[in-house]
């Protein structure tokens, strides 16, 4: 169909841009000589995570163990969960999906010891083992262990208890993915995990407690860890970008990240034209996500957006622009491509003014 078909507001994706970021960052990624894991909170999508497979990913990560469930139903089988844990359901739920895919692999991140004893118990108790990796604080202050004793601790509590084992680190700067200019930013990124790094050589490593797997890193930093001892990069946002990532700055234009495109668009009709400044659209906070800012409308920087509240979108007319028309579409650029995903069951893929195919959003609000 044509996508003026399509009933709006609708998520919709360029899929051939999309399909060349995929590329374009394995390529780079490849070029480190690095694994790349993507998260795919970005996406919530078994389909797209085989596409990024199928161009050469190590495996995927998930935010919650419920996308991990909606991954593996989907038939992907190498699955980081990058977030911990607690509580006797949560733990059986990993425990089932153990029992449910032997044949897949699972890594599930702890920071704590408490972690260690509950999953160990259900593990031994179900004759299985479970691969822990321990998340290190870098920066951020949200989870993760410090650097030190209590590390080792962590690490010798998993290497000593029946149904686990330690397979890596896990070290994401979440905070700085989106510091302006690419010199600063990667300079920070460096500088939030040499102590880690550092550690590992001189002390993990001559105690025989050096990590498989350090994975970390993102869509704005990925480029900082060469040569520092990842092993694997957790990019996720590069599939779809959005106007934050764009204006973070690449390595050729200090205002501007051109290395891969914005993909991911919601589509909007015009509803309402109250005054000749103002016009409503059908897009409100229900479709678009507003904790990094307002979306842009593309291709016009003489129409700006403001959120009218659950179902509406205020477009302000700057400059006598021309009137707008009832029942006109306008495409809407997010500022958050993974919070506005997760607002909609459909993301619709087209090629020009044509929709070529469709991806259920199967991993819709499985924040749990």
């Amino acid at each position: 169909m044509n996508i003026a078909q399509l009933p709006t507001p609708a998520l919709i994706v360029d899929f051939d841009k999309m399909t060349n970021n995929i590329h374009e960052m394995q390529q780079r990624i490849d070029a480190l000589q690095l694994n790349l894991r993507p998260h795919t909170k970005a996406h919530k999508s078994p389909t797209i995570a085989k596409m990024q497979i199928d161009a050469g990913a190590q495996g995927i990560c998930t935010a919650k163990l419920g996308e991990a469930e909606v991954m593996a139903a989907g038939g992907i089988n190498d699955i980081l969960i990058t977030t911990p844990i607690a509580g006797k359901n949560k733990i059986q739920r990993l425990v089932k999906l153990y029992q449910q895919y032997p044949d897949y692999r699972f890594i599930q991140v702890i920071d704590h010891k408490q972690h260690i004893i509950d999953i160990s118990e259900a593990a031994t108790d179900a004759g299985i083992c479970i691969e822990l990796m321990i998340e290190v604080e870098s920066g951020q202050q949200r989870c993760g262990v410090e650097i030190g004793d209590d590390l080792i601790s962590l690490i010798e509590t998993i290497n000593c208890s029946d149904g686990v084992s330690y397979v890596g680190l896990q070290a994401y700067s979440g905070h700085l993915q989106h510091i302006k200019g690419y010199q600063e930013r990667n300079t920070q990124a460096r500088t939030v995990v040499e102590d880690l790094f550092n550690y590992i050589n001189n002390v993990l490593t001559p105690k025989g407690l050096a990590p498989e797997i350090v994975s970390g890193g993102g869509t704005g930093t990925y480029e900082a860890y060469q040569g520092l001892g990842f092993s694997e990069i957790q990019a996720g946002s590069y599939l779809f970008m959005d106007t934050t990532y764009q204006d973070i700055g690449d390595e050729n234009d200090q205002y501007q990240n051109n290395q891969f495109d914005v993909t991911l668009k919601v589509l909007s009709t015009v509803i309402s034209h109250p005054t000749p400044q103002r016009a409503i659209i059908d897009a409100g906070m229900k479709c678009l996500s507003i904790d990094l800012g307002m979306p842009k409308v593309e291709s016009d920087d003489m129409l700006s957006y403001k959120t009218g509240g659950d179902e509406h979108g205020i477009i302000h007319l700057i400059d006598n622009h021309e009137p707008l028309q009832i029942g006109q579409q306008l495409i809407l650029l997010p500022s958050h491509c993974d919070t506005t995903l997760n607002n909609f069951n459909t993301l619709y893929a087209v090629r020009g003014s044509e929709v070529i195919g469709q991806f259920p959003i199967i991993g819709r609000g499985r924040s749990d």
